[in-house]
């Protein structure tokens, strides 16, 4: 659904109802009853997204009270004081604009079944960079079940071919790759190590374990193509790479998180490094070119095995001789490497849709200097760790904390006062570090940040992130660390947003902290 005359209206429906496996099924439904539609914006237009909550809540349980006390007190979207499974709202992932009610606020705004339709409006910034974002739910405590379920779309800001003259015209494909919960596993599958926590599907095309059998495409022999990926997991890591007759392909990489990459901050830049494999952490996004296979041959995207850490969230703890004291077996977190897609080459393959303008005049938005070029204000250091509640039962549940050093961990907790305070137009490096035993994905709404270093080696990346993988701590070495440039130089950011790992499960058991940014003429 693409903006007309500097406006795009869309009206979204949240429904769910149980598959076959009794696993709920979250969808945003438009008007014509599309899944899901891919939002596509100019910069500066405006975007009015109405949602209507008609997830149904079943008569005889306790969650129909609990739905008449929560519907009783709340009168207000705005003002929710707590979250609910049957509520639901949007977070537009990516975008600069201010966390307030009706525009990206998600720690108040709730949205019940039986509320009149909720409208969204948010102007897109004249200065923000072109490229792939997405919405999905983002109810505290329920998100994970929402993005599992399968809430999510794109949303693209145009303008790509002005950033990186190489797409202009190229055949354009989006793939949004989601993971689901899987049926339960037979005798056989229990005992399966690479049998993977959840399903993926690519486009709403379920790529179902054993067997895989993959989505499909067709492309020209050796043609080029601009691929844009979504990883919209709510749990899963990608390590995506495309093999022609098991021969890595090289791929040209053009944006990371919605941001071109530049050589030069000065100027545009046809710039496009080549990478061999992209890692994308749940949320990540990856825009490249990449040549069709010749005549003949089949190609595959696929994504290779991810080494999650030796912990779990779920897991019991089992001694493992010749290893590190404190690892475990039988993870509740496996990414095993599974094919996604074929490609399949022949002259009569239908040709790619596309909306890449022929057409790179246009006016390219000046570029500000880069955030490796501002002296921060201030340095603070935060960490992710873990600990069962109760340390004696290894099945008990895991709390989950990001906490800024010299604080005592807590996991998240809506009602408190934010634990960290700044002034808009500061700039802060935010050392992040990893004290748990698993993966951690780091993502701050409303900004982008410039990663300038890791494991404390200094280096500038080619582009702004939104979300930056942290690997799990090894139980001997040094903690994996990042160095993140944190921007808060913009008016329009002003309020309070959050800060969290995006595996969402580690969200809902508060891995999640939040920033108050205040005025910059406030005293």
């Amino acid at each position: 659904m693409s903006s007309n005359n500097g406006v795009l209206r869309v009206s979204l429906r949240m429904q769910r109802s149980p598959d076959s496996n009794g696993h709920l099924q979250y969808c945003f439904l438009d008007e014509r009853g599309n899944q899901a539609p891919t939002l596509r914006v100019q910069q500066g237009d405006t975007l009015i997204v109405t949602l209507k909550n008609e997830i149904s809540v079943p008569a005889k349980s306790g969650q129909r009270k609990q739905f008449r006390n929560h519907s009783s007190r709340q009168q207000d979207p705005c003002t929710a004081d707590h979250m609910v499974s049957f509520a639901t709202n949007i977070h537009f992932h990516g975008l600069t604009i201010p966390p307030v009610c009706h525009q990206d606020e998600t720690l108040r705004t709730t949205i019940l079944p039986g509320n009149p339709p909720f409208e969204y409006r948010v102007q897109i910034p004249r200065d923000q960079p072109p490229g792939l974002y997405w919405y999905h739910p983002h109810v505290h405590g329920f998100t994970e079940e929402q993005v599992l379920g399968g809430a999510s779309g794109a949303l693209i800001v145009e303008g790509m071919e002005r950033a990186n003259p190489r797409v202009a015209g190229l055949p354009e494909r989006l793939f949004v790759i989601r993971d689901e919960n899987m049926p339960e596993a037979s005798s056989a599958e229990k005992a399966d190590p690479n049998r993977p926590t959840k399903q993926l599907s690519v486009n709403y095309v379920s790529v179902p374990y054993p067997n895989y059998p993959p989505a499909m495409v067709r492309m020209k022999p050796s043609e080029p193509e601009f691929w844009r990926v979504l990883n919209a997991s709510a749990d899963t890591y990608l390590d995506l790479r495309v093999e022609f007759n098991a021969k890595p392909q090289l791929l040209s990489v053009v944006a990371l998180d919605g941001v071109p990459l530049r050589h030069d901050w000065s100027s545009p830049q046809d710039y496009a490094p080549q990478h061999y494999h992209l890692f994308l952490p749940p949320a990540g996004r990856a825009e490249f070119i990449i040549h069709g296979p010749p005549a003949g041959v089949t190609g595959v995207l696929l994504t290779a095995f991810v080494y999650r850490g030796a912990s779990d969230e779920n897991g019991t703890a089992l001694p493992i001789t010749k290893n590190q004291p404190g690892l475990r077996s039988g993870q509740d977190d496996v990414d095993p490497r599974r094919p996604l897609v074929t490609i399949r080459s022949s002259n009569d393959a239908p040709p790619a849709f596309s909306m890449m303008p022929t057409n790179i005049n246009g006016p390219e938005k000046a570029v500000a200097p880069p955030l490796s070029s501002i002296r921060p204000v201030r340095k603070r250091s935060l960490y992710f760790s873990e600990k069962l509640q109760d340390p004696s039962d290894p099945n008990s549940p895991t709390l989950f904390f990001i906490t800024e050093e010299g604080h005592t961990p807590a996991v998240f907790d809506p009602h408190a006062e934010p634990g960290i305070t700044v002034r808009q137009g500061e700039v802060e490096d935010w050392v992040i570090e990893n004290r748990s035993q698993e993966r951690h994905a780091f993502h701050v709404h409303q900004l982008h940040f410039l990663v300038v270093s890791a494991r404390g080696v200094a280096w500038e990346e080619p582009a702004l992130r939104d979300t930056i993988d942290l690997p799990a701590w090894d139980g001997l070495s040094r903690y994996p660390s990042v160095t993140v440039r944190m921007d808060f130089r913009n008016p329009h950011i002003v309020g309070t947003i959050p800060f969290h790992c995006h595996i969402m499960q580690h969200i809902d058991g508060g891995m999640m902290g939040t920033i108050r940014i205040v005025p910059e003429t406030s005293h």
